[in-house]
């Protein structure tokens, strides 16, 4: 393999690692690492019986008598995962290194590495219920609620980081089955206003956009609509991004679950039987309900046009919040904005 084969595959595995850098710093960079690998490695006594521990980088093992090389074994439980270190060693299709990529990408894929399906879901679209579903499924949710009360900070932290998800990201497409959880783009919208309200999460950029001070002055839905406009939704921050992921643009779920139309738990649960997994008792799951008990502050109508009124923080977490921001305006332009999903997902308006 050539070093920029190698650099090539770094690429499609880690994009973030080489990120920005002129191709003859990356070439060095990769260069030096190998160096400092090989002779790391070349200094461990001749016999070694047991894997080698190369921080940051895995376990190796000698292949044969001293002096015939090394072999990459990953840090991983299953069958199923302990076998990608001989998939690794053959070449990628551009296909397959296009989709590597885009397990990879700003929105790593949640991949189970037993039951071989991809977990897809945005944020404001039952993202934290199907994480826990999801951590449930590998036995973590306890462990993960210890860690913290808030299942994306196990899933960033812990989870995606580890060598179980790394090494499922490699597993070729055909071998997966891809679950996709959606939601109603304009009821999705109203959720990232009041998300944005009472979080705080976009406030930099519509003071810059806008001019406004959410924190000071608040915000109606009609404004939230114009700091939307003026975002380029497939790239901005995920609360309020256009909900197609990079795989989609490869291939289409199997399963789409439209959590605004269709039953989260029921159709979980029947997802569940397709793929021969045991089946989830989410009366039992305690987590979760705790989690969604606090969701949604008490609902009113004034008659006001809602989306008109400058809402605040202290709305968005306690109430009263408005009962009918999607207006026909409303509607109307963020049917505009959302044009893609609403088609991807053939969501009715």
């Amino acid at each position: 393999m050539t070093l920029e084969d190698l650099l090539a595959r770094i690429q499609a595995s880690e994009p973030e690692a080489l990120a920005g850098l002129p191709a003859g710093t990356a070439q060095r960079l990769v260069r030096a690492a190998l160096r400092e690998l090989r002779e790391g490695l070349l200094a461990q006594p001749d016999a070694v019986d047991e894997p080698v521990q190369v921080p940051a980088l895995g376990r190796f093992r000698r292949v044969g008598p001293p002096g015939q090389g090394w072999r990459f074994i990953p840090q991983a439980g299953g069958q199923a995962v302990r076998s990608l270190a001989a998939a690794d060693a053959v070449p990628l299709s551009p296909g397959q290194r296009a989709w590597r990529q885009a397990c990879n990408s700003s929105e790593p894929a949640l991949i189970h590495p037993e039951h071989r399906f991809v977990l897809l879901f945005s944020p404001k679209s039952a993202c934290s219920s199907a994480v826990i579903w999801f951590l449930h499924t590998l036995g973590l949710a306890e462990q993960a609620r210890a860690y913290h009360e808030w299942p994306h900070q196990y899933r960033i932290h812990e989870l995606m980081q580890s060598d179980a998800q790394r090494a499922t990201r490699r597993l070729p497409p055909e071998q997966l089955t891809v679950l996709r959880l959606v939601r109603d783009p304009l009821e999705r919208a109203v959720s990232s206003f009041r998300h944005a309200l009472g979080t705080g999460y976009a406030r930099a950029q519509i003071r810059a956009r806008l001019g406004r001070d959410i924190a000071a002055q608040g915000l109606s839905f009609q404004q939230f609509i114009d700091f939307l406009v003026l975002e380029d939704l497939d790239r901005c921050d995920g609360h309020h991004r256009r909900q197609c992921h990079a795989l989609e643009r490869m291939r289409a779920p199997d399963v789409l679950i439209n959590v605004s139309q269709q039953d989260l738990y029921t159709e979980l649960n029947a997802f569940e039987r397709r793929q021969g997994m045991p089946v989830t008792d989410f009366a039992a799951l305690r987590w979760l309900h705790e989690l969604q008990s606090t969701r949604v502050p008490n609902r009113v109508d004034d008659g006001r046009p809602a989306d008109r009124v400058e809402l605040t923080a202290a709305h968005a977490k306690f109430g009263p919040w408005p009962r009918q921001l999607l207006t026909p305006l409303a509607r109307e332009r963020l049917s505009a904005l959302y044009a893609d999903d609403i088609a991807r997902y053939a969501v009715p308006h």
